[in-house]
């Protein structure tokens, strides 16, 4: 049976959005419920996959509002969009149905340069081993990503994921509403997830996802093809425990025997290998919710993942001995607070802890050895055991009048306290810029650590906002927002963010105008927190020799505190960088229900981090460091700057049975003269030579991500991925800086001037739905099977190429990404 996503809006007589109520989907004779969906702070509502047929809808009545009822014809193939009138009480009610979908739509939140994918959406896209989030991820732009990764947002909440499985998610939106105040991402920054709440009827999903290597093409690099194997347990569980109580259960199991291929050259000769890498993920949550009255619904929810990885970092040029095993566990509690105080006026609060346990162990204790460009063997050296207990707090009060809707509260995404012992690279790590230096036993480096090696610091992050969405007129709305971020080590007063954005229809109500500024904070991580709290010479004390000797660098009655020792500092006045995002575009219906967006987007990276080491030997000999009684002093600096410009081209809807989806294409540039927080310069004492392209630059991008002839036998599911070439940078191979670090390039040349290949991926998926006889009111059970087909042309997209002049390897790649791999699912729904 067809499946339609029924979506809408609760507004009051003054046209403002309506929060916090339930709307109900009834049986035809109102006497058996089928879903319910309360509104969210614009109002809106969603039904997913529902059956055509006859409904009432029912939005039950509350504090001023009468109760609200309206029958609702579902036709097959025809999304539902639709917006409800609430009248205060004792006055006739109203309704209107509103445009159809893939029309425009002045909210901030609904612009058309956006990925947006419902569950229905999700469940019929070719999706790699249910990774809704890697699916996305191609819709971001690294300009938007922090230092501290990817923001993902989980019903309002920052999280490291989704929380709950893959059949538990809703919805997903990357670059809804761009500016928003509420967050301290823009758009193509983060992904928001929201997932499915409890139902009044019991239903749920059940999936097996399966993949063996004898279905999979051979990788490029593989001399033989490798045993691997995946096999995914998934399911979800929602429905009442009482009138007034619902609960949501899922979990997953992945058992992921994968292998990696190294691809390295020794001076042997090549060296070519399948390592087994296995994963073991288990994850569970469980959620009640409760509406303690009319007005007022609390739920709690306890999360757990473990993932246990073996040979980690394997592949490529890293030999199988240099690999880590690691486990992380992680256990969350999050209580959710919603009290509606007026039919305007809203308070959400929601508490969130977190306790995190990460210990990696290198697979072999041994030296590590580093030939740059060739391979790296020994030992991982990365035995190191992180610890976090976080608590994070959003409190937000959402007040609609007449034409204002305000929000404003306070978001703390970090209140933690984390515990590192470190032991890495206690056994230290031989560096060489060639498989010659090698063979001649002449590394330009030995670096090695020692000390207590545990450290304890607190990582705090707050935020705070205001924001106000204005109908100045039926045609145009402003949203203006003011935000403010702090954070530990890197603190000050002045990081205050104005947002702005407007929209405007044209008269004929099938064109929309956008534009919009705003200013946004970075964010450090816990990473140089980390090292500056370690690397102080008294908790760990790490050395740097250069020119040692091999394989014995000191004699063995010297101790390591009688070197100089390397530290880790702040640079004074050191601050968050942040970057300045402006963009203008325009959104055009060119059909009914698909619609072309254009968006020009700037970007000014402003004080943006890097390292450098400011006790490097001296110019123009560099053979003396100024301070002899230390070693290398990393000073974090936020000197950094950046300048990027793109147009984003868009087409997105639902053409009838045809295509349902999205597609997009960008074309960028942008330049900075920084590769990050742990990027140092070639040369210490001059940026000469490394303002160009950025490391993540790509002119070209496309991205289709939909569905062709969706809910007929002859479906097919496509993503599709284009990408021009990335830079990378030519090095001499030799320190002739005589810093440790190998990155000088050769007389005249710049940063990031060669180029990579493109990426090339075509993935598809063909599905069957098979309707059984077991109904729970109008729904009827399905079973599914569907087959994916990953890279189904085998095009190989190389990854890893060498910029080091003296390897044999030379502007070639060392890796690549997947062959083609087919995968088999199967899904029970109920």
């Amino acid at each position: 049976m067809a499946q339609i996503n029924v979506t809408g809006t609760v507004i009051d007589p003054d046209g403002a959005a309506v929060p916090g109520v339930d709307v109900l989907l009834l049986t035809s004779d109102a006497k058996a419920p089928m879903a319910q969906s309360p509104t969210d702070t614009l109002g809106r509502f969603h039904f997913p996959s529902v059956p055509a047929g006859d409904y009432q809808l029912e939005v039950p009545a509350s504090p001023g509002f009468n109760l609200y009822r309206m029958l609702v014809h579902l036709k097959p193939g025809v999304h539902a969009s639709l917006q409800i009138h609430l009248t205060l009480a004792q006055v006739v009610q109203d309704v209107t149905v509103a445009s159809e979908p893939g029309s425009v739509s002045l909210d901030a939140d609904a612009n058309r340069d956006q990925m947006s994918a419902d569950a229905n959406m999700l469940e019929k896209v070719p999706v790699f081993d249910q990774n809704y989030i890697a699916t996305l991820t191609p819709f971001l732009d690294q300009t938007g990503v922090a230092t501290s990764g990817v923001s993902v947002i989980v019903d309002g909440i920052e999280m490291k994921g989704t929380g709950v499985s893959a059949s538990a998610i809703a919805e997903a939106h990357i670059n809804k509403d761009p500016y928003s105040a509420e967050t301290n991402r823009p758009g193509k920054g983060r992904i928001e997830i929201i997932t499915k709440p409890g139902t009044p009827q019991l239903h749920g999903t059940l999936n097996f996802t399966f993949r063996d290597s004898v279905m999979d093409a051979k990788n490029y690099f593989a001399e033989t093809k490798p045993f691997e194997q995946k096999r995914i347990y998934e399911g979800s569980i929602t429905g009442p425990l009482n009138h007034k109580t619902t609960f949501l259960l899922s979990g997953s199991r992945q058992e992921d025997n994968l292998a990696s291929i190294i691809h390295a050259v020794a001076p042997t000769g090549p060296v070519t290998a399948n390592v087994p890498t296995p994963l073991h993920d288990t994850e569970f949550a469980v959620r009640v919710s409760r509406d303690l009255s009319s007005v007022h619904r609390a739920s709690l929810q306890y999360n757990v993942s473990n993932t246990i990885t073996r040979n980690q970092g394997v592949g490529g040029l890293v030999l199988s001995s240099a690999g880590v095993n690691a486990q992380t566990r992680e256990d969350d509690v999050i209580f959710n607070d919603r009290i509606i105080i007026s039919p305007t006026l809203i308070n959400q609060l929601q508490l969130f802890f977190e306790k995190d346990y990460d210990p990696t162990r290198s697979v072999s204790p041994a030296q590590k050895i580093v030939v740059d460009g060739s391979f790296t063997g020994g030992g991982a050296q990365a035995n190191f055991l992180q610890t976090e207990n976080n608590l994070k707090i959003n409190d937000i009060v959402s007040w609609s009048h007449r034409h204002h809707y305000l929000k404003f509260g306070i978001n703390i995404p970090n209140l933690s306290r984390r515990a590192w012992e470190d032991e890495s690279n206690s056994a230290g790590t031989f560096n060489f810029g060639s498989i010659s230096n090698y063979e001649l036993g002449t590394p330009y480096s030995f670096t090695q650590q020692a000390g207590v090696g545990r450290t304890v610091f607190w990582m705090n992050e707050l935020g705070a906002f205001i924001q106000d969405q204005i109908q100045v007129r039926s045609n145009l709305q402003v949203s203006l927002g003011l935000r403010y971020d702090w954070q530990t080590y890197f603190k000050s007063v002045h990081d205050f963010a104005p947002r702005i954005s407007m929209a405007y229809k044209m008269p004929d109500r099938k064109t929309v105008l956008r534009m919009g500024s705003g200013i946004f904070y970075d964010r450090s991580g816990a990473q140089p927190m980390g090292d500056l709290k370690r690397y102080n010479g008294v908790i760990l004390r790490s050395l740097t020799l250069l020119n040692p000797s091999y394989p014995t660098p000191y004699a063995a009655d010297v101790a390591l505190n009688s070197f100089p020792t390397n530290l880790v500092q702040l640079e004074p006045g050191g601050r968050l960088p942040y970057v300045i995002n402006f963009s203008a575009g325009a959104e055009r219906q060119i059909v009914k229900g698909l619609t072309l967006s254009a968006t020009y987007r700037g970007t000014v990276g402003i004080a943006l981090f890097r390292s450098r080491d400011v006790n490097a030997p001296l110019p123009p000999l560099y053979a003396v460091r100024p301070n002899a009684s230390l070693g290398v002093v990393r000073q974090i600096e936020s000197e950094g700057r950046q300048l990027g410009n793109a147009i984003d081209l868009t087409i997105e809807g639902n053409a009838g049975r045809w295509f349902s989806g999205l597609a997009q294409y960008t074309f960028s540039r942008t330049n900075n003269n920084t590769g990050g927080v742990i990027w140092f310069p070639a040369n210490q004492y001059t940026l000469e030579g490394e303002y160009g392209r950025a490391d993540f630059d790509q002119r070209h991008r496309f991205n289709l991500l939909g569905t062709f002839n969706e809910n007929h036998w002859l479906n097919l599911g496509v993503a599709v991925k284009l990408y021009s070439g990335m830079p990378y940078t030519e090095t001499a191979g030799v320190d002739q800086f005589n810093t440790g670090l190998l990155n000088a390039r050769p007389a005249g040349i710049n940063r990031n001037t060669l180029e990579t290949a493109g990426n090339k991926e075509l993935d598809l998926r063909w599905n069957r739905d098979i309707p059984l006889p077991y109904k729970r009111g109008d729904i009827s059970s399905v079973f599914s099977f569907a087959v994916d087909a990953f890279n189904i042309m085998n095009t190989t997209n190389y990854t890893s190429y060498v910029g080091n002049v003296q390897s044999s390897f030379f502007e070639q790649p060392t890796a690549s990404l997947p062959a083609r791999r087919l995968q088999l699912s199967a899904r029970f729904k109920f």
